[in-house]
């Protein structure tokens, strides 16, 4: 009898040291859902009343390719989720050139919900050693096209990170921390959790099929990534 306590013991403690063990390696990300390849994630986070998203998926373009159509602001209403409107800004306080890009993005809520909108600062950078991309972007505090009857949201953060897998293959990480502001409905929250990553990764593989992408063969971000 006391061995098998023991045994039981035993067992106990390594499924606690494998969970804490599986919890701990993927920083407390949550799956969701999965389609056409494209893994969604959440996790809970202390910034915000709605979860962090993230979702990781393959392209089938090379990375240079896939770098150049995020670059592309201006299409940005055409893959990412419930994007109405974007462009990039270029004034004397907000300049944009080479690895910075400032931006305007709107968010297209279904009534009779305010819409949502954010000014951005976005960052290249490269990690030569590996090949990867990596763009940060975050909301900066401007009045810069303030409408009254558009929410601006008051936390705005997105990484993309760009891996090349093959000469023509990328695989991209799409995480997004955002606090909306003001309330929305449970229904909407869980939707926008559930797909937001996901469709927006499945619309960047239609956006690199572009005839205005296919003559695309070189990396255009030059700074280095910090090593942290």
């Amino acid at each position: 009898m006391l061995k098998l306590i023991n045994l039981n013991k035993l067992i106990f403690i390594i499924v606690a040291i494998s969970i804490a063990t599986t919890w701990a390696a993927d920083d407390g990300w949550k799956k969701i859902g999965e389609s056409d390849g494209i893994a969604g994630y959440t996790r809970p986070t202390v910034r915000s009343g709605v979860d962090e998203i993230k979702a990781v998926g393959i392209v089938d373009a090379p990375i240079a390719v896939v770098e150049a159509a995020i670059r592309d602001i201006s299409i940005m209403p055409q893959y990412i989720f419930l994007c109405k409107e974007s462009f990039v800004i270029n004034t004397p306080e907000m300049k944009s050139e080479g690895d910075v890009i400032f931006f305007y993005s709107l968010t297209d809520l279904p009534f009779p919900l305010s819409n949502r909108d954010v000014v951005a600062k976005a960052l290249w950078s490269v990690d030569k050693s590996k090949g990867a991309i990596y763009c940060h972007s975050e909301g900066v505090k401007t009045a810069y096209k303030q409408n009254k009857d558009v929410v601006r949201m008051p936390l705005s953060i997105t990484n993309c990170k760009l891996v090349p897998k093959g000469a023509d293959k990328t695989e991209v990480t799409y995480q997004v921390l955002g606090d909306p502001g003001g309330k929305l409905p449970h229904s909407l929250v869980s939707m926008l959790t559930k797909n937001y990553g996901i469709k927006t990764i499945a619309g960047l593989r239609q956006m690199v099929k572009k005839d205005k992408f296919k003559n695309v063969k070189k990396v255009v971000t030059t700074t280095e990534k910090l090593k942290r």
